[in-house]
C-alpha cells in the first residue's frame, strides 16, 4: 500500500479556566484556528515553517509548540522526518490558546499520517507537551479543548480522565481582546502570579463554582454556567494585568451577559449569552472601556466548536 506522504490538519481556538475551573476546564472556538501541513522526509529531521501571524515564533523544533510534539512522538514510535507548515491564525499571547491549536493539529495530523491509533490519554499527553514553549511546563487544559471540542473536562493531575460535553444550544460567544504588547512565553509570566497559598473559604467557593459549571453543560442550563463563570483565587490575581478588567465585567453582567471572565492567562475577556442581538452592546461596552484605559480593541463572536481533525 502506499503511503501517504502529506496530511493537512486543523486545530482550533480555546479558552481554558472559565473561571475555577484552573488547568481542568476548557472550550474549543469556532472558526479560529491553526492550519498546519505535515509531510514525510528523508531527512530523519523536523523543518518548520510558519506562516501568517508568525511574528515572534521560533522555527527551531525544540522552542516551537508543533515542533517539541513532533519531536516527541517521532521519537517515540521511532519515525522518519517531517516538514511542518504552520499556518497561524490563532493570535498568539492573547489567552486564546494559540500554542495549544498547533500543537493539537500536529498531534492529530502525525496520528493520522503515520496510522499511530494514539488512545485520546495519549493524544492528550504528546499535546501538551507542546506546551512547554509558551508556559514552560506541560499542561492539558487548552489542548483538551483544542482536541476534543466542546467544553472539555479533565483530571489535571494523570490526563487520563477526560469528558466532554456538547453546549447548549444558542449559547453564545463574545470576546474582547486588547492590543497590548504580546510577551514571549507570556503564558509561563502569568502563572507565576497566581499565589502559592490560598484560604480555605476561597478553594471550597471555587469548588462549588466549578462544580455547578459542569452541572450547568451537563444539563444544559445556560444561566447556571454563566453563574458559574467566577473564580476566588486566579482571576484576582491576574484581573490587575488586564485594562479596566473589573469595569468591565460589571457592565457586561449589567448589560445582560451570562456570564464574563478571563480567557485563559488574558489579556482577553470572555462572555457568554444566549441572546445574539446583545453583541452590539457587549461590542461597544469592549471598545469603550478598553480605549478609555489606553487600548484599541477586536472583538469576536463565536461559539463552543468541534475538536481537531484532519482536513485533507
Amino acid at each position: 500500500m502506499k503511503k501517504t506522504k502529506s496530511i493537512t490538519a486543523l486545530g482550533p481556538a480555546s479558552s481554558a479556566n472559565l473561571g475555577s475551573g484552573f488547568d481542568c476546564f476548557a472550550i474549543s472556538l469556532d472558526n479560529l484556528y491553526d492550519t498546519v501541513k505535515i509531510s514525510r522526509n528523508d531527512n530523519s529531521g523536523i523543518s518548520i515553517k510558519n506562516l501568517g501571524l508568525k511574528s515572534g515564533i521560533s522555527t527551531k523544533p525544540e522552542e516551537h509548540t508543533g515542533g517539541i510534539v513532533a519531536i516527541n512522538i517521532l521519537k517515540e514510535f521511532n519515525l522518519s522526518g517531517v516538514d511542518l507548515t504552520v499556518d497561524k491564525g490563532v493570535p498568539p499571547g492573547k489567552g486564546l490558546g494559540s500554542s495549544a491549536a498547533t500543537a493539537a493539529a500536529v498531534t492529530v495530523g502525525l496520528d493520522k499520517l503515520f496510522s499511530l491509533k494514539l488512545s485520546d490519554a495519549e493524544k492528550l499527553k504528546f499535546a501538551a507537551s507542546g506546551e512547554v514553549a509558551s508556559a514552560g511546563i506541560s499542561h492539558a487544559d487548552n489542548v483538551a479543548g483544542s482536541l476534543f471540542g466542546g467544553f472539555v473536562v479533565i483530571n489535571s493531575s494523570t490526563c487520563e480522565d477526560i469528558v466532554s460535553f456538547s453546549p447548549p444550544k444558542n449559547l453564545h460567544i463574545c470576546i474582547g481582546i486588547p492590543k497590548t504588547k504580546s510577551v514571549a512565553k507570556k503564558t509561563g509570566k502569568a502563572r507565576k502570579l497566581i499565589p502559592s497559598r490560598i484560604k480555605f473559604t476561597d478553594s471550597v467557593i471555587n469548588v462549588s463554582y466549578a462544580s455547578m459549571m459542569v452541572a450547568g453543560f451537563s444539563t444544559g442550563n445556560k444561566q447556571l454556567i454563566g453563574r458559574s463563570m467566577n473564580d476566588n483565587i486566579v482571576e484576582p490575581a491576574r484581573s490587575n494585568t488586564i485594562p479596566n478588567y473589573t469595569e468591565i465585567k460589571s457592565k457586561l453582567l449589567d448589560i445582560g451577559a451570562l456570564g464574563v471572565t478571563i480567557s485563559g492567562a488574558g489579556p482577553s475577556i470572555i462572555s457568554f449569552t444566549d441572546n445574539k442581538k446583545l453583541f452590539p452592546k457587549i461590542k461597544k461596552c469592549f471598545k469603550t472601556q478598553f480605549k478609555s484605559a489606553g487600548f484599541e480593541s477586536s472583538v469576536i463572536t463565536t461559539k463552543i466548536g468541534k475538536g481537531a481533525r484532519v482536513i485533507r
